[in-house]
């Protein structure tokens, strides 16, 4: 099992980087890399939803949430890895607060297709990779809360999802 791990303090509360990220099905707002998503099966958030991600590519993974803390963390297992090389991956995602700011940390364990060739294509790419798409990610939750909240404010309303 490989294991990459990103923290992020962002200039936002922790309750609206949470609200965020609780909208399951919505994760396409802010991840760069995810053309459209949405709910597929169960609930809109907590244990047993599952969302479908399609890439710009066109192609896709499905996602459900495995262990859930609201306001605190989720962990989501990969339940269908489309043409990704891997045999299981698990996304840890949790939001502290910190002041006036939120630290957002992504974590996944995934292990690799191939045996001894994708545990050297792990190494010497993957993990580089969930490291670099985990950045982009954080990145764009933070640019996407703060855009919610300025909408929010200038309709005068508080942030809200």
């Amino acid at each position: 099992m490989h294991t990459v791990s990103v923290e992020k303090m962002i200039s936002v509360p922790a309750e609206d980087a949470w609200a965020a990220l609780d909208e399951f099905g919505r994760v396409s707002e802010y991840n760069p890399h995810v053309a459209t998503s949405k709910i597929i099966n169960g609930p809109e958030t907590g244990v047993g939803a599952t969302r479908e991600c399609v890439f710009e590519d066109g192609d896709r993974i499905e996602e459900e949430i495995v262990d859930y803390n609201p306001g605190s963390n989720y962990t989501v297992e990969f339940i269908d890895v489309g043409s990704m090389p891997l045999k299981r991956n698990q996304v840890q995602i949790s939001v502290e607060e910190r002041g006036d700011a939120a630290v957002v940390t992504m974590a996944a364990t995934f292990e690799p297709k191939y045996g001894f060739l994708g545990t050297v294509m792990a190494k010497l790419m993957m993990e580089s990779r969930f490291q670099k798409t985990f950045e982009e990610v954080l990145d764009g939750l933070e640019a996407y809360v703060l855009a919610n909240r300025e909408d929010s404010t200038e309709r005068g309303r508080p942030g809200t999802f």
